[in-house]
């Protein structure tokens, strides 16, 4: 496990402070995620500069992101450190909002999907 960067801290902090339940350095059996919102299938890569100037870091990034939409339906968001130095509080509170409003709309997936099992079996 790597240590998380301050801005990754500091903007879990400020996530849990909006009631956000999320784990920092999360693992998916592929690769850690800086901060994860399993109830809403978002994960959140806080990215230092490395991860826009180095071309295998942009391959590796480019590998992540695809393992994450085929294989466990989350979304990502990459925000760099910067934006969080500058933005957290607005950064925190759209995020949560978003987490917020995935996870209706989860809920209203999967209580749609079994409506369409019971109608099945009546």
């Amino acid at each position: 496990m790597s240590n998380p960067s301050p801005q990754a801290i500091n903007l879990y902090k400020a996530l849990t402070n909006r009631g956000i339940k999320c784990r920092m350095e999360a693992w998916d059996e592929h690769k850690h995620i800086d901060i994860s919102i399993p109830w809403a299938k978002i994960d959140i890569e806080v990215d230092g500069l490395q991860h826009y100037t180095d071309p295998e870091q942009i391959k590796a990034d480019f590998r992540r992101s695809y393992y994450s939409t085929t294989n466990d339906d989350f979304d990502t968001i990459h925000i760099p450190n910067s934006i969080i130095d500058s933005y957290l509080d607005r950064v925190a509170n759209a995020i949560a909002s978003v987490a917020r409003s995935h996870y209706e709309a989860i809920k209203a997936e999967n209580k749609s999907i079994w409506n369409r099992i019971k109608k099945i079996f009546k």
